[in-house]
């Protein structure tokens, strides 16, 4: 049962003007999960949380998710473009390569990749890593 709240707010730009925004919010509980196996070609199957809907984020949001990366699995190499993702470290540690250089990410990091840039990640350690995915449209 998924339960989504949208909450009308008036927000004043001017004392002349007033747009109406909504907001969602979606509750830990009523996030989906899936399984994704073999994500991007990469290895393993990866445990996804899917924190928004794309229908739920007015055109500007194509993916945000939460993904556990197990040690051993990883997402394979791809591209961005038109489009953009943000990867941000939760927890653990990636390997990650970024346009075919290899670097690491930790948690506070952040990797942005579009305008046809690759990346890709993979746990060579020996705990779980999660970050926060964003494809933005």
């Amino acid at each position: 049962m998924w339960h989504i709240w949208f909450v009308e707010l008036s927000v004043c730009e001017s004392s002349f003007s007033r747009e109406r925004e909504r907001i969602v919010i979606r509750r830990k509980q009523d996030m989906r999960v899936v399984m994704r196996e073999n994500v991007r070609g990469g290895e393993g199957t990866l445990r996804c949380t899917d924190m928004l809907e794309p229908s739920e984020c007015f055109g500007k949001i194509n993916l945000c998710a939460l993904i556990e990366i197990e040690p051993g699995q990883s997402v394979g190499v791809h591209a961005h473009g038109p489009d953009a993702e943000m990867y941000y470290m939760l927890e653990g540690r990636l390997t990650a390569t970024d346009n075919g250089t290899e670097t690491w990410l930790e948690e506070g990091d952040v990797m942005l990749t579009g305008d046809g840039g690759t990346h890709s990640v993979r746990n060579d350690g020996d705990q779980k890593a999660t970050l926060m995915a964003v494809v933005i449209a």
